[in-house]
């Protein structure tokens, strides 16, 4: 390498598991994107992630211990999200490793808290999808509140900390970008530059979900398929549409079921399979809807709903199944985001059935590479469904359309060339001189400015939510629920 070997801070979210990284959950897939790439540059990392499992710290001090893929090596440690945020031996350790670069990754909380843990060390903020869009969308299935309100000023809280500090970014999609510069035009962040193309501020590098790599894996066997449609209660001869991962509040259960059950009516063949469900403490009620409309088809036992499974047999139906199904509502979320299981889908050749409204559908679509159908269209779903079940061939060619897609667009070697340069050449970018407030007193600033009533209104009265956004957002100290995790 050119440039001398970094030592790195890596915050982020686990568990990071053996094996590529088809078998890992998307935010932590998203750490080894950054992760990978940065130990294959010569760099050195200690990592931090937060982990569900993960064993809550006595008041020793903690000792990360040695991990490694293949000749990679690193030094890591699982923590609980309390600890990660307030341990008092963290900013210790973290001052011990004496980071040149901080990178948060993948959540929100992980962002926040490197630019918190970073010192005088250039920090990169990875957006994982827009925390607004994700925190908006689930809010939608909630009950008017005090949770809907407690998370969303968290998120305008976590992320205007970040904005604030971060010197660069990275987002899923170029139209994040785009929302990720008005987000940074409201803190302040963009420079002005009449000479320039675009605003000046902060770089923000798009990097969609991407794999390690595409290994060729066997198909199951026969008697792999005969076990597993066994023990998911399917016949020998059934084909399966599959649904893999989490219902989250962007997911649109009423076109999926709608749109299978006019298939099953012309296929009694068909069966769905769907691997995940709920996000436990998170977000129950897209898995409720799909439930009560698989409970009320005519159709219901062709459905079947394994649950969350282990990665290996998760990854298997991703192999079995002859047609893959991702159904957006749309919302922001959609608009802004990305969708890691579309690549895991294509991965293993798996044609896929997607509706349109997301970047990645987009490309993939225009590239010949997925089958695309317009939102909120369960007729349009079945009959892209359909088409494929009776066009083997063609089938066929669209899940290596879309493999070899991924193998092109969607690669962590293809994706990472301006994170590893910023690594190699960061500097401290241009900040707002410190303000004293708390993060929480820029947004009742903006908040009391826009609400000023004026001439026009003749002084009408400032709106009732406003009202309890000011006067929550001055409380104190006010409670901190914990943070809404990324389900992409």
């Amino acid at each position: 390498m050119t440039h001398p070997p970094r030592r790195l801070l890596l915050l982020g979210a686990g568990p990071v598991p053996d094996g590529g990284s088809l078998h890992a959950p998307g935010v932590a897939n998203r750490l080894l994107h950054f992760l990978l790439p940065a130990l294959k540059a010569g760099h050195e990392a200690l990592v931090l992630t937060i982990e569900p499992d993960a064993t809550a710290l006595d008041r020793d001090e903690p000792r990360p211990e040695e991990r490694s893929r293949g000749a990679l090596r690193w030094r890591h440690l699982a923590l609980t999200v309390e600890d990660l945020k307030s341990h008092p031996a963290i900013p210790s350790l973290v001052a011990a490793w004496a980071p040149e670069r901080v990178v948060g990754v993948g959540t929100l909380q992980a962002a926040a808290r490197a630019c918190a843990l970073a010192a005088d060390a250039p920090v990169w903020a990875d957006f994982f999808g827009d925390p607004l869009a994700e925190i908006h969308a689930r809010n939608e299935f909630l009950p008017p509140g005090p949770e809907r309100l407690d998370s969303t000023l968290l998120v305008w809280e976590l992320m205007l900390r970040t904005l604030l500090r971060a010197d660069a970014f990275s987002v899923v999609s170029r139209r994040q970008r785009d929302a990720l510069l008005g987000q940074l035009a409201l803190a302040g962040r963009l420079a002005a530059a009449p000479e320039a193309r675009h605003p000046a501020g902060p770089p923000i590098e798009p990097m969609p979900c991407c794999l390690e790599s595409l290994d060729d894996r066997p198909p199951p066997s026969a008697d792999e398929r005969a076990r597993a449609f066994a023990s998911a209660g399917l016949p020998p001869a059934a084909r399966v549409a599959l649904w893999s991962g989490g219902f989250n509040a962007w997911a649109d259960p009423a076109t999926l079921v709608a749109g299978i059950e006019r298939a099953m009516a012309r296929r009694p063949d068909l069966h769905l399979v769907a691997t995940g469900g709920a996000l436990p403490g998170y977000l129950a009620r897209p898995f409720e809807l799909f439930r009560e409309r698989v409970d009320a088809s005519p159709h219901r036992d062709r459905f079947h709903a394994l649950g969350w499974l282990p990665l290996a047999e998760a990854n298997r139906w991703l192999a079995l199944a002859d047609v893959a199904l991702l159904a957006d509502r749309p919302c922001a979320e959609t608009h802004l985001g990305a969708r890691n299981r579309l690549l895991y889908h294509a991965a293993v050749g798996c044609p896929v059935v997607a509706s349109t409204g997301s970047e990645v559908v987009a490309e993939m679509a225009a590239a010949g590479a997925l089958a695309p159908f317009p939102s909120a269209n369960p007729d349009a779903l079945a009959g892209e469904v359909l088409r494929l079940l009776e066009n083997d061939a063609e089938r066929r060619r669209l899940g290596e359309a879309g493999r070899q897609f991924c193998r092109r667009q969607y690669l962590f070697e293809h994706t990472c060339a301006g994170f590893l340069d910023w690594v190699a050449r960061a500097s401290p970018a241009a900040r707002p001189a410190p303000d004293p407030s708390d993060p929480r007193q820029w947004i009742a600033r903006y908040l009391t400015a826009w609400a000023q009533p004026g001439e026009a209104d003749g002084g009408a009265r400032r709106p009732r939510l406003l009202g309890r956004l000011l006067a929550r957002l001055r409380a104190p100290n006010p409670r901190s629920p914990a943070e809404p995790p990324s389900h992409p």
